[in-house]
């Protein structure tokens, strides 16, 4: 699962607008543009850590020698070591800061749903956005079947294609 920085003020809105819309928070007019800053801050804060944790996890996979099959292990580890959530745990995990931050901002008038009626309203938005990590494999998966999976060559090319296909689609 990533985040793509590009898509991070949609993401905002779409969920914002969703828990209006679904009657779980109480926001007035005035305060709509901050609370999707809220909401803003609590996904831009979770990219920034998935960053560093991912930086973390490369030093000490090469520090250590290892090969890069063992990258998403350690990234895991580093991540429990910070009580961050990566890959699929990381809707759960965003999920919950976004309701902690529901509960403690000020541009939120009043919270009337339950914890797990926001995680229902949610989660849907959070994998919709996050689907297109999916379908841009896909694509870049299309345009390199002719190589090994696994090889060098076809993760040096898949890297190269994936930026192509970021860059191409404006998420870098």
């Amino acid at each position: 699962m990533k985040i793509y920085r590009a898509r991070i003020p949609m993401m905002a809105e779409d969920i914002a607008k969703h828990l209006i819309k679904e009657g779980a928070v109480e926001v007035s007019a005035e305060e709509a543009p901050e609370f999707y800053l809220d909401i803003e801050s609590v996904l831009r804060s979770y990219v920034e850590t998935d960053r560093r944790i991912h930086e973390e996890a490369q030093a000490l996979v090469t520090k250590r020698n290892l090969d890069f099959a063992s990258f998403h292990r350690i990234k895991r580890d580093v991540a429990k070591k910070y009580n961050f959530a990566v890959g699929e745990d990381a809707i759960d995990w965003i999920t919950e800061q976004l309701i902690e931050m529901l509960y403690h901002t000020t541009h939120v008038e009043e919270v009337w749903a339950d914890n797990h009626a926001i995680r229902r309203i949610t989660r849907p938005i959070l994998h919709k956005h996050t689907a297109l990590d999916d379908e841009l494999d896909v694509e870049v998966r299309r345009k390199i079947k002719n190589l090994t999976e696994g090889s060098l060559a076809w993760d040096v090319k898949y890297q190269q294609v994936l930026e192509d296909v970021r860059r191409r689609k404006g998420l870098v």
